[in-house]
Order: structure tokens, then C-alpha cells, then sequence
């Protein structure tokens, strides 16, 4: 069963809404993203995916999670991202138009940035200290040489924009 485009993402906004959000969440507080959380939003797209989308258009995105995964992999081997970051980004993959990959990049791009901006000055400003002192990507901010950055939060920024502009609500 095949659903207009138009109802098929709305429900991909809805099932990857949550997702993005425990994400950044999880990524700020924390600086992980839990194993969980990507296998069950992969599983939410196999499911919805497989209801939703020809079976052609199904499998060219699990096709481009796996790319993206490997791609992720090297790119933890060495170094570059965090291992959940590179799972992650497979899962979010997933839920991205194939034909959409290069806007996605340039929008992946602007929400990194603008979160590294937005995470310093909330970090130096302090207004935040009383919910987020004992969050680990503050933490580790203030207290480490090596400056890690919680890429969960421009990765899941991106990926509900993104969600957003293609139902036509941005």
C-alpha cells in the first residue's frame, strides 16, 4: 500500500520528530546517543518505510543508510565524529529523499555550526547552569583540553528541518 507522497511524509515527520529530539538531548546531556534509540528509529523507518514507500524507493534507502553507516564508520576510525553520531546519521538517512541528498547536506551543514555557536555562548552566558550544569557536554566544555561538540543536536536540528520543508511547513 502506497500512500500520496504528502501523507507518506507527513508520518516520516512524525516518526523522526521524537528520534531528533531524544538525540540532541541525549547527545547534550549526556555526550552519547544511545544504541536504543538508533535501532528502534531504524526500526520505525523499516516499518513505516515498508508500508509507505514503492518497494524500489524502500530499498534504495536502506541501500543509502548502509552507505552512510560505512561512510560514518571511517570518518569514527578515525577520529572525525563519535560513534554515535555515525549511527545516527545512518538512521537519519533513512528518512531522507534521495533526490534531496545535497539540500540535506547544505542544511546538515548550517544546523552543525549554528549548534556550535548556540552551545558556546549558552555555555558562557550561564543562564542555563541551573538545568544543564551537570550535563556532560557543558561539563566537558568547561573542564577538557580536547573540545568535543554534541553533533546529535545540528544532526537532529537538520533532520527536523528538513522534515519540515518537505511537507511544506517551512
Amino acid at each position: 500500500m502506497n500512500l500520496d507522497i504528502s501523507y507518506t511524509n507527513y508520518i516520516f515527520l512524525a516518526v523522526a520528530t521524537p528520534f531528533a529530539l531524544w538525540s540532541a538531548w541525549s547527545d547534550l546531556k549526556f555526550m552519547k546517543i544511545p544504541n536504543i534509540l538508533v535501532l528502534l528509529m531504524t526500526g520505525a523507518f523499516i516499518i513505516s518505510g515498508a508500508i509507505l514507500l514503492p518497494f524500489d524507493v524502500f530499498l534504495w534507502r536502506l541501500l543509502g543508510g548502509f552507505i552512510v553507516l560505512a561512510i560514518g564508520f571511517t570518518l569514527f576510525s578515525l577520529g572525525g565524529i563519535g560513534g554515535g553520531d555515525a549511527k545516527f546519521a545512518a538512521a537519519m538517512a533513512l528518512f531522507i529523499n534521495h533526490s534531496h541528498i545535497a539540500s540535506f547536506l547544505l542544511e546538515l551543514s548550517m544546523f552543525a555550526l549554528l549548534g556550535v555557536i548556540l552551545h558556546k555562548i549558552i555555555g558562557k552566558l550561564g543562564f542555563m547552569n541551573p538545568i544543564t550544569d551537570n550535563w556532560e557536554s557543558w561539563r566537558v566544555e568547561k573542564t577538557s583540553k580536547v573540545k568535543n561538540f554534541p553533533l546529535g543536536l545540528g544532526m537532529s536540528g537538520a533532520l527536523i528541518f528538513y522534515q519540515l520543508t518537505v511537507v511544506g511547513l517551512i
